[in-house]
């Protein structure tokens, strides 16, 4: 072969396999624009079926919810809709806080294994430890069976009521803590018994270990390092926060003020960005999951959390007029957060539907 002949080979050869070696990364690069086109239409359309979602879900003249959806940590999607206030007509906005009930009891538990983990106290030790004045049963109830819920200690309310002090008469901590002293008897049986009283108790192990009330523990342990906007503050009113209604749509104006189960005032969005704490690990670890106990009911109670059959974790919460739904998906990555402001708000369907947007059943 001329020599000629073999460069122009050469050359043929080299331009052909440059050409092979180039198409597959402009494949790749045309196939990963074309995905990045894809998710942007497909969330641009979940935010779209979430928005009717929660407009059809809520009339527009009743007490509102608000909902929040987040990735990761990132919010991809918050909406709202009806009122915060029937009187003045207030619409219930995503900025809008609610007291988020008794999904504050995570925080609580959390607060407790952060101090287990410190080494200031064991799940292992007696309420009679950090607590005054309690029956016997003080000496034999661990701090473990107040966080996983089978202490059989009765719900303080039902002390309260036979006090006749009702829900919109003022009852502090205090005043809560003293019910709890009077039921000198535990619930008969053994396991899971869900009561309210378990986590006031904790919150005045918390204060005692810590010498930090547990509004303040939380809001510097818990709340500023996380940058979250959150205040442990029962009946807290004002601008920015819905009024609670109840069944007939009447005012439901609280008096309680005792924290530990509950009184944490918060929006979906904030709620939302803390369910990835499951996931990220920073304040919550796996200890949250250590004895968690059967329920009844086919899920387990774990520190503050259900874990469901399925591995979602979830929770509800409801005080007077204000009720709630938080969930994390089983791979911890999507929470999904319902707060209303009326007792018979749709609260569940709104979750559930989000949850046909934002992770539907594999297969589908």
């Amino acid at each position: 072969m001329a020599p000629w002949a073999a460069l122009a080979l050469g050359a043929g050869l080299l331009a052909l396999l440059a050409g092979c070696t180039a198409a597959p990364e402009t494949r790749l690069a045309d196939r990963t624009q074309g995905e990045a086109a894809l998710a942007k239409e497909k969330i641009v359309e979940q935010r779209r079926l979430s928005d009717k979602t929660i407009a059809e879900l809520v009339p527009d003249q009743q007490p509102g919810c608000s909902a929040a959806v987040a990735v990761q940590g990132a919010v991809v999607w918050a909406g709202a809709a009806g009122l915060a206030d029937l009187a003045a007509g207030t619409p219930v906005s995503t900025a809008t806080r609610f007291d988020i009930a008794s999904l504050s009891k995570q925080f609580t538990a959390t607060a407790v294994l952060m101090l287990q983990r410190d080494g200031l106290l064991s799940l292992a030790d007696p309420i009679g430890a950090y607590v005054d004045d309690l029956p016997a049963w003080s000496e034999t109830v661990t701090l473990d069976q107040l966080v996983h819920q089978t202490s059989r200690i009765p719900d303080y309310w039902v002390e309260l009521d036979e006090e006749g002090i009702g829900f919109n008469q003022p009852a502090d901590q205090a005043t809560t803590l003293d019910a709890i002293r009077r039921e000198d008897e535990l619930e008969p049986g053994a396991g899971f018994l869900y009561s309210n009283s378990n986590y006031v108790l904790l919150a005045e192990v918390v204060g005692r270990v810590s010498d930090q009330a547990l509004p303040d523990f939380l809001a510097e342990r818990i709340f500023a390092p996380l940058g979250l906007d959150m205040v442990l503050a029962p009946t807290l009113t004002g601008s920015g926060i819905a009024l609670a209604y109840d069944d007939k749509l009447l005012l439901q104006v609280a008096g309680w003020t005792s924290y530990g189960h509950t009184g944490i005032i918060t929006t979906p969005s904030e709620l939302a960005r803390w369910g990835d704490q499951y996931r990220a690990g920073d304040f919550i670890k796996k200890d949250y999951a250590v004895g968690a106990v059967n329920d009844g009911d086919g899920e387990q109670y774990a520190a503050g959390i259900n874990i469901e059959a399925d591995g979602d974790l979830s929770h509800t919460g409801r005080m007077g007029g204000y009720v709630s739904d938080f969930t994390v998906s089983a791979d911890r990555a999507t929470v999904i957060v319902v707060m209303c402001n009326g007792h018979l708000s749709n609260r569940f369907p709104i979750a559930d539907a989000l949850w046909a947007i934002w992770d539907p059943p594999r297969g589908t």
